[in-house]
């Protein structure tokens, strides 16, 4: 009953955005972003502050980044497999989705495949090469900024819990007070998304694409518990955040499971991480691979990994992409209270 109760209430956070940001005029829908990152960085700094709570933490950090990666790699390993065979069952190139002379665009990606493969099928000068070697770079600060400054916040909380006596006062209900505003604030971003349901239903099959995306890190996440000492439930729970660590390490520690809640957090940003990596990768062998484009994405395919997915697999992919992150996002409160 109390897990229900949890639920509900962060449903209700997120359904009360959602009344508001309709009713709200545009200005402050655009300045809804801008929230949302102050209340999940203070929410983060919190986070680590709650772990640093923890009796004999500092003997246990050391562990807790490699059993985070262990999660993520069995979840990317059991989405990769089951979306690849959903996607030779379902032939969705020639009669749902992708048109041959779609337009991409670049938004994120400073550098596509593409321009990579043009590029080296002609001579190259020494100062091209370097250009080329530049925004290589560039791309890899890009994707692995924001990851470090994330971590950052939740280790600065950590610091100053343990060295100083500054959050003495610190209270767990906090964290639940913080939860409730992200939400409200998740509820106004889905308003300003302005995602049409009707475009999604032109192409059925689509709408299947989170299945296999649950189905496949459900896979992964129950073969974690045979090499690990994680129980099934605490293997598929630190897996249901797909993606999405704002909200699935928080929850889990708000759940009387900080530990747990710090693995998922950086499994979580691994999960977002590897996307970046794995989605040019995948486009080189085809627009076949969208399917474990995008269900490797998780959540994160509304916003952060949408530009990089449109880019390489064009346009036409927008609407189904972006459903498939808003299905993962409004599921995940419902599956992570279901294992804790």
């Amino acid at each position: 009953m109390g897990t229900i109760l949890y639920l509900a209430k962060l449903i209700l956070a997120l359904i009360i955005g959602v009344l508001f940001g309709k009713k709200a005029p545009i200005k402050v829908l655009n300045k809804s972003d801008i929230m949302l990152t102050i209340t999940l960085y203070v929410l983060l700094f919190f986070m680590g502050i709650n772990t640093g709570s923890i009796d004999n933490i500092l003997l246990q950090l050391n562990t807790i980044g490699l059993k985070a990666l262990l999660v993520t790699l069995f979840s990317l390993s059991g989405t990769i497999l089951i979306s690849i065979i959903a996607s030779y069952l379902f032939d969705f190139k020639k009669k749902y989705l992708l048109k041959k002379d779609d337009v991409l665009i670049e938004r994120s990606v400073v550098i596509t495949s593409g321009d990579v493969n043009k590029l080296m099928n002609t001579a190259l000068s020494e100062e091209s090469i370097i250009q080329v070697k530049k925004h290589w770079f560039k791309r890899l600060v890009f994707v692995v900024k924001e990851p470090l400054v994330l971590v950052s916040t939740v280790i600065l909380g950590i610091i100053f819990k343990l060295y100083t006596p500054i959050f003495d006062w610190y209270n767990s209900t906090l964290i639940t007070y913080l939860l409730y505003i992200l939400l409200f604030f998740s509820g106004l971003g889905l308003v300003k998304a302005k995602i049409n349901i009707k475009e999604i239903f032109a192409s059925p099959i689509l709408l299947l694409l989170p299945l296999w995306t649950i189905i496949g890190t459900y896979l992964g996440a129950f073969a974690l518990s045979f090499f690990t000492e994680f129980t099934i439930k605490q293997s598929l729970g630190l897996s249901s955040g797909f993606g999405w660590y704002s909200l699935s390490g928080i929850m889990i520690s708000d759940l009387g499971y900080p530990i747990l809640g710090s693995i998922s957090f950086l499994s979580n940003i691994f999960r977002e991480s590897f996307s970046f990596f794995l989605i040019p990768l995948f486009s080189k062998f085809g627009r076949r691979f969208y399917y474990p484009s995008v269900c490797i994405g998780g959540a994160t395919t509304m916003d952060v990994t949408l530009p990089i997915i449109v880019t390489h697999f064009g346009t036409s992919v927008m609407i189904p992409t972006m459903y498939h992150g808003l299905f993962m996002t409004l599921i995940v409160p419902f599956l992570i209270p279901l294992f804790f």
